[in-house]
């Protein structure tokens, strides 16, 4: 379940930085009098990008990637990734550069998991609204990111000052996109919360009253995700009726008449429906009985695949 992480380590420059270098093959240049390092083009094959600087290591993969390029031989993250197996990757990792994990510490990190889908996962996106987290149960938006496909993935505010990000997107479209290939028919929703601005140790990272905390966190908030619903109402009710419900459902009554009248003052309404308005929500009690918010079928499925998946790749 855990994906993309950035880890850095101290190391001695004149006695560990060639070696790890001659291990890893990374690219030596001058500095003024000092030598530096850095990964060259050729690691996009083996997925790990590594600098060494003011006697600094940094280190940026995917576990998941690196998990199925040592065992299967490709770079790929599309399919499920178990704790045991990112314990394995954390493992890979180290030996490949040469240095014990206990020494690194994490400054940022992703949890994720893919979630096949009957549907394109443009679908289920399109419906999620926001994500309830944390012990005050703040609510964030999810917006749109421009910088996708139309549609295909959508982020909470990622402003550098923000910790933590979360972000669902069309994976089967990303894997296409990078692969320069038509989609496979094979949907994939991919849910991740990045955690940004970290300073922990790899031991104590991967504790496992840690390890319990973020995985519960996780499954907490994206088990929390809001989904546009459709208004159900009695037979013969308006289409006005049914659409001032909704906004009473989503808004509240109290919010829904706030916002009525500052419509109204501002002439975006008139006076007339102003008042329908403000009788609808002065009704709203007595009525409130007529309507319901049904999930999707879309909804359902991702809740109940959500649980499945969570549960296999924390145990597994």
């Amino acid at each position: 379940m855990f994906d993309k992480m950035i880890f850095n380590a101290v190391i001695n420059i004149e006695l560990e930085a060639p070696q790890i270098a001659g291990r890893t093959n990374l690219e030596a240049w001058k500095s003024g009098n000092k030598t530096e390092y850095k990964s060259p083009k050729s690691a996009n094959f083996e997925g790990i990008f590594l600098s060494i600087k003011n006697g600094k290591l940094q280190i940026k993969c995917s576990l998941h990637k690196v998990y199925f390029k040592q065992i299967f031989g490709v770079l790929d993250n599309s399919g499920l990734f178990t704790m045991s197996n990112a314990h394995k990757a954390l493992n890979l990792l180290f030996e490949y550069i040469g240095i014990e994990k206990e020494r690194a510490k994490i400054t940022q990190f992703e949890i994720g998991l893919n979630l096949p889908t009957k549907c394109e996962a443009l679908q289920y996106i399109e419906l999620m609204q926001s994500i309830t987290t944390g012990k005050t149960a703040k609510e964030k938006s999810l917006f749109i990111d421009a910088n996708f496909r139309k549609n295909r993935q959508k982020t909470t505010e990622k402003h550098k000052t923000i910790k933590k990000v979360f972000k669902v997107y069309d994976k089967e479209f990303e894997n296409a996109d990078r692969r320069r290939e038509q989609p496979t028919g094979t949907h994939i929703l991919r849910i991740e919360t990045m955690y940004r601005r970290q300073n922990i140790s790899v031991s104590d990272f991967f504790h496992s009253t840690n390890i319990e905390r973020l995985l519960s966190g996780f499954y907490s908030d994206w088990s929390q995700v809001e989904f546009s619903r459709k208004i159900t109402a009695d037979k013969h009710t308006r289409k006005s009726e049914i659409s001032n419900a909704e906004k009473v459902l989503l808004l509240g009554a109290e919010n829904y008449l706030s916002e009525a009248k500052a419509d109204f003052t501002n002439g975006t309404i008139t006076e007339n429906q102003y008042r329908t308005i403000r009788e609808f929500c002065r009704d709203w009690n007595d009525n409130k009985h007529k309507y319901k918010m049904l999930p999707s079928e879309h909804e359902h499925e991702y809740r109940c695949i959500l649980s499945e998946r969570f549960k296999i790749a924390k145990c597994g």
